[in-house]
Formats: structure tokens, sequence, C-alpha cells
């Protein structure tokens, strides 16, 4: 009997570091795919470290390239619900003119079309639709750089209070792009 209770658990210890390792195995993979196909905007480094981060608060891990599309949108979410605080808090300061406050209430209007649109675009991949999927995400990575682009033009200095959480954005939004574009084989 305690024999074969150590075996059970040598199997269970077995199995969850065969998925552990299958489950960054498949992060690499795909991670050095997307950068290999979009260099000049994914870097390989974050792609992983996004993933692995994310992946490791999950039980069961993601095992395969739509689960990886789940935990981005849901990661691109959570970084756009930031935005909108961070412009909710920029826009009370009353030092700024008025061109920069339009510019973030225009920000904040985009972010919230770009929650509308991943919430959408998660509903599609649970149906198994991609349909347009790829387009939606061109466009919401398009919104968010033209909101980085417009601040940094109106904004002191002329750097965009938002670039930092910009650049994350597009970035989770564009690795999607190109998993979505992965599977659908585009």
């Amino acid at each position: 009997m305690r024999f074969t209770l150590n075996l059970s658990m040598i199997f269970i210890v077995f199995l969850f570091l065969f998925q552990s390792s299958n489950g960054s195995d498949l992060i690499s993979k795909n991670c050095k795919e997307a950068s290999k196909r979009d260099p000049d905007i994914i870097t390989y480094d974050f792609c992983v470290a996004c993933l692995e981060e994310a992946c490791s608060k999950l039980h069961p891990p993601p095992t395969n390239l739509e689960d990886f599309v789940g935990i981005l949108i849901t990661l691109s979410k959570n970084n756009a619900t930031n935005v909108l605080s961070i412009i909710s808090k920029l826009s009370k300061d009353k030092s700024l003119d008025k061109f920069a406050i339009m510019t973030l209430q225009e920000c904040s209007s985009l972010y919230e079309q770009s929650q509308f649109f991943l919430d959408m675009i998660a509903a599609s991949l649970k149906k198994k639709v991609f349909d347009y999927v790829s387009l939606y995400l061109g466009e919401i990575a398009n919104s968010s750089r033209v909101c980085n682009e417009d601040l940094s033009a109106k904004w002191r200095g002329g750097i965009s209070p938002l670039s930092k959480e910009y650049q994350i954005f597009f970035q989770l939004i564009w690795i999607c792009r190109v998993f979505v574009n992965i599977i659908t084989k585009t």
C-alpha cells in the first residue's frame, strides 16, 4: 500500500513537471514565432514574461495558442482599465490647457471603445469565430497609437504621460493579433 502511494505521488509530480515544461516550451515557441513575424513591434522577452507570469497562476495551464490569445485579451483589458484610471487622474490636473484635456478625453473614449471591442473579440473566440478578429485587433492597436501620438504632441515636454502604458498595451494587442493570424494561417 505504501509503495503504491509513493508511485502515485511520483506520477503526479512527473505529470505536473511535464505540463509546466510543456507550457514553457509552448510559450517560448509561440513567442519566438511572434517576434520573428513582427520584430519591430514584438519583443520575445516581453511576450515570454507576460505569458509566463499569467500562466503561472492558471490551473490547468494553457495548452494551445487559443488559450494564450484569451490570456492576452484579459491582460489587454486590464491594461486598458489601468490606462483609463491614469487618464482620470491626469484630467484633474488644473494646470493643463484645454487641448491637453480634450486629448485626454479623446484617449479615454478610445480606450473605452477598445475594452468594448476586446469583449466582443473574447466572445467571438469562445465560439471559435475568428472572422475579423485580426482586423479589430489592428484597429485597437491603431487607436492606442493615435492617442499616444496626440498626447505627445499636446503634452508638456512632447512626451505622452501614457507612453509606458501605451507600449505595454500595444505589444499585448499586437502579440494577440499575430497569434490569431497564426491560428487562422493568415
